[in-house]
């Protein structure tokens, strides 16, 4: 697991959502060991060097931990040489290919690039055609920006202006909004779309609240800077705008909330998204234990793909499917206070007809890193 100064605890929830699943398929939690690799912020190096620790030395089943899905072409000939199968976290900041993967590498990912093109999409038809995108030079190096650009483009327009803050303008000791308040005071655009990722996140709308264009331009934000654990600390502002959610514990249909009621129950503590990737997860291995013991690593997979589990998301499926899948997602209007932070969803949208086949050829950064790793 990489290090996150976001979400310092994450593998703890994410080892909590696994326990959780396994004691509802009636395991112990002595039937599972986890051996754990810290790989600093993710770098192709200490990855590869964790992995080759880990089946060579520890013996794993399975590799599990929050990876840039860039290293899977790396971990697939180790993985496959030695029957072992890796299921990957991720929270979809970059969009993978097929080629990537193979039939012993799985990702569990929260689709960010899915929710930024359902954003985009919408926000030209509800806000209007003019936009304007910041992000920090750290966020623009994903698929975020240009999967919002290409929504914006599937409304019709091709208006969307970006401003890429240079590093000496933001970073984890400054945000220099001058010339981006500039900007937009001479532009006045339909609406603003951040992109911020962190604490950083959190300067932005606190900047944002205390400027003249707070409740006058309609501000967009990418979903993560709306997650409720991350507006625990600045919901007293009285912030307002809007976002996306892939996933809530409030999602009352199929079986999230049993998830999200056993979770509590279990973890004495509020479901949130890496207690439900990790509780997935659990579902996934705790299927497959039985075959993985003896070695079965491709008998486990096939046997699982035809098992119809239904997890808090719908139903998980391990390796890459045939074709992509595109839920809804909730397009969201938050209200904050120093009360009670509220998500109310005032439409829906998905990234259907986004066409993905070239982005990962056409895509060249040098981020090796996990979005959270910051």
């Amino acid at each position: 697991m990489p290090y996150s100064g976001v979400y310092p605890y994450y593998a703890q929830h994410i080892t909590a959502g696994f326990l959780c699943a396994a004691a509802k398929m009636s395991h112990a939690a002595t039937d599972f060991a986890f051996m754990p690799a810290y790989i600093g912020q993710g770098s192709n190096k200490a990855v590869l060097e964790a992995a080759q620790k880990l089946i060579f030395f520890e013996g794993v089943d399975v590799m599990m931990g929050m990876i840039n899905p860039k290293m899977y072409p790396e971990l697939r000939t180790i993985l496959e040489n030695h029957n072992k199968l890796g299921l990957f976290f991720d929270f979809g900041e970059s969009i993978s290919s097929n080629e990537v993967y193979s039939p012993n590498i799985s990702n569990l990912s929260m689709n960010l690039w899915q929710s930024e093109y359902a954003l985009g999409q919408w926000a030209t038809k509800e806000l209007g055609e003019r936009g304007q995108m910041i992000s920090p030079l750290y966020e623009s190096g994903f698929n975020l920006g240009s999967s919002f650009l290409m929504g914006v483009g599937s409304a019709g327009s091709n208006q969307l202006k970006s401003m890429v803050l240079k590093e000496n303008h933001a970073n984890k000791d400054v945000l220099d909004l001058k010339d981006f308040f500039a900007a937009i005071n001479a532009d006045a655009p339909d609406y603003v779309h951040a992109i911020f990722v962190g604490r950083i996140g959190n300067e932005f709308l606190r900047q944002w609240k205390a400027s003249k264009f707070n409740n006058v331009i309609p501000l967009v934000t990418v979903e993560n800077m709306a997650y409720p654990d991350m507006l625990e600390d600045i919901g007293h502002l009285g912030l307002n705008f809007y976002s996306a959610s892939s996933w809530s514990k409030e999602h009352k249909t199929g079986a999230n909330p049993a998830f999200v009621r056993d979770f509590e129950n279990f973890g004495k503590q509020q479901a949130n998204i890496f207690g439900m990737l990790g509780y997935e997860a659990g579902l996934i291995l705790s299927r497959m234990k039985a075959q993985l013991t003896v070695g079965n690593a491709s008998t486990a997979v096939i046997d699982f793909n035809q098992s119809g589990t239904i997890g808090p998301r719908g139903l998980l499926h391990f390796g890459m499917q045939e074709q992509q899948s595109f839920p809804l997602i909730d397009i969201v209007k938050i209200n904050t206070s120093n009360k009670k932070n509220n998500a109310t969803i005032i439409s829906q949208g998905t990234a259907l007809g986004y066409d993905i086949s070239t982005v990962y050829s056409e895509t060249e950064s040098g981020w090796q890193n996990p979005y959270l790793s910051v």
